[in-house]
Order: C-alpha cells, then sequence, then structure tokens
C-alpha cells in the first residue's frame, strides 16, 4: 500500500471489530450465567423445603441452591410482619 494513514486505519479497524466481537460474547456468556442462576432459583422454588439442587458444568464448575426446610421463603415473613406499632 502507498499510503501509510491506509495502512493504520485498517489495523484500527480490525482490532476495534476483534475487541467489540469479544466483548459481544462476553456479554452473551454473562447473560446465559444469569439465565442459568435465575431458572436454578425458579427450580428450587418450586420444590419441598428441604431439597438441594446442584448445576455441575464440564469445566468443573458448580452452582449449589438449598431451600431452607423452615418455609422462611415466604414475602410476609421476609418484611418483618407485624412491629406492634
Amino acid at each position: 500500500m502507498d499510503n501509510p494513514w491506509l495502512t493504520v486505519a485498517t489495523v484500527v479497524t480490525v482490532g476495534v471489530l476483534r475487541l467489540m466481537g469479544d466483548v459481544i460474547r462476553w456479554l452473551a456468556a454473562r447473560s446465559g450465567e444469569r439465565l442459568r442462576a435465575r431458572t436454578l432459583t425458579e427450580l428450587v422454588n418450586r420444590t419441598e423445603p428441604g431439597t438441594v439442587l446442584t448445576d455441575r458444568r464440564p469445566d468443573g464448575a458448580a452452582l449449589t441452591i438449598r431451600r431452607r426446610p423452615e418455609d422462611r421463603g415466604e414475602r410476609g415473613e421476609r418484611g418483618g410482619g407485624d412491629r406492634g406499632e
């Protein structure tokens, strides 16, 4: 190429496109992890108290969610209930 600015512009453009591709892949993986965790939480909320669910992945990572044996997951009890005010 005869024009050095064209070479610089080409290299910068390729670098930016690669970086954007990496960012998009990272965001997709993060979104997938959130969805996976939310799905496990929904599953455990629909089961009996004392249930334990573990999501084991091929890379060795694991996520374990336990539902408390006492049914304290009700929103009314979390809010503090009647304080006698």
